[in-house]
């Protein structure tokens, strides 16, 4: 095989290749797919010049072409670039797409991974990296406490709608179920999609199991209905008690009044039953005199101690020790400094209180009956 050249073109293949080459594939292919009578035609200078500069051209056009439309490619959207890859799970398109960090993280938290990977269909409104960017300036939280949330699974399946939504079948006015049981509304307005309070950035990102929304604004879920049976204080033994039924579902404020009044009648209730107990043994000077038990509040100077007491507790209350409606009720600080408030110790001091009450009770109905001190009336 000899190598000749024409003027002004590369090197071409001449027609004195072994004859063997010349009924090959790999010469078909060097030539365009021309024909054998086009090959034998080919004997002169001037044919071997035109075979191959057919061939060396129709090479380059077909390089430029997909050069051209890679370029068109990169120049579209990341819409089309995820769209290229439809044969990926609605998972496997988000990590692989670079504007999805935080959400794939809260995916990956929140055990969501594969369900959004599985064969059902679902819609995601995805939010990206910069709407997650503008909810932890509005909380004022780091990424690391969104993701320790633990509404961190509900918020996420807020974003979650069953089946594969296009935006061509969305409707002003409609609104979807999530699957964290919630609603989102649609608004469809100058040629605008908004879901929640969320704008639809990108729409129609195919998957293989549904399709992906992008939106530019993370939607959180409304807040669930006030419980007054999850609140501190349904503990055991009794759980939530309430069989007269004060406490109502969805009422707060009124909850949050009557457990003050029950935190501040039970730690009344422990003061007076654990003095009920002391004052049998201890009496402060000037009161020697007085009688223990009820007779202490009747009897003077007990009487005015009384009243002196009266008067700095509705100080403490009214001014000091006042409840704000920001904090738990019954919070009042931490003035002993003991650093011990928590839900813990909460539901432990009113079941205390309760106890207290009921003890309180007990030693003045039991001091009614029989005249005998809370200590008398144990023996000694």
């Amino acid at each position: 095989m000899a190598l000749q050249s024409a003027p002004g073109s590369a090197f071409v293949l001449a027609n004195s290749a072994p004859s063997a080459f010349r009924g090959s594939a790999l010469a078909t292919a060097a030539t365009g797919g021309l024909a054998p009578a086009a090959l034998a035609d080919a004997s002169a200078p001037s044919s071997v010049s035109f075979v191959g500069l057919a061939a060396v051209g129709a090479t380059l056009a077909a390089a430029v072409s997909t050069r051209r439309r890679g370029q068109k490619l990169a120049e579209k959207s990341g819409r089309t670039a995820v769209v290229a890859r439809r044969a990926e799970t609605i998972a496997a398109t988000a990590i692989a797409n670079g504007n999805f960090t935080i959400l794939v993280k809260a995916l990956q938290k929140a055990g969501l991974v594969a369900t959004v990977s599985g064969k059902s269909p679902y819609t995601v409104f995805a939010p990206t990296d910069a709407a997650f960017a503008d909810l932890l300036k509005e909380l004022g939280c780091s990424a690391e406490q969104l993701l320790a949330n633990p509404d961190l699974k509900s918020i996420l399946l807020y974003h979650v709608v069953g089946g594969s939504t296009m935006s061509s079948s969305l409707k002003d006015g409609q609104k979807v179920t999530t699957a964290q049981s919630g609603q989102l509304a649609v608004q469809i307005a100058g040629g605008k999609v908004k879901v929640g309070r969320a704008t639809v950035t990108a729409a129609d990102i195919e998957c293989s199991n549904g399709v992906i929304h992008v939106i530019d604004k993370v939607l959180l879920p409304p807040a669930a209905p006030f419980d007054p049976a999850q609140q501190v204080g349904a503990g055991a033994p009794l759980g939530y008690f309430d069989p007269l039924g004060f406490s109502k579902k969805g009422d707060k404020a009124g909850f949050n009044n009557l457990q003050a009044s029950e935190i501040k009648h039970g730690r009344v209730a422990m003061m007076a039953a654990l003095g009920a107990v002391v004052q049998h043994y201890v009496k402060f000077p000037g009161f020697e005199d007085v009688p223990s038990g009820l007779g202490a509040v009747t009897t003077a100077p007990g009487t005015y101690g009384f009243a002196a007491l009266f008067l700095v507790s509705g100080v403490l209350e009214l001014a000091i020790w006042t409840q704000n409606d920001k904090k738990e009720p019954g919070n009042f600080g931490d003035p002993a400094g003991l650093n011990m408030y928590n839900p813990d110790m909460r539901q432990k001091e009113i079941n205390n209180g309760r106890m207290g009450m009921f003890s309180v009770i007990g030693i003045i109905g039991a001091e009614v009956l029989t005249g005998k001190d809370g200590m008398n009336q144990l023996g000694f």
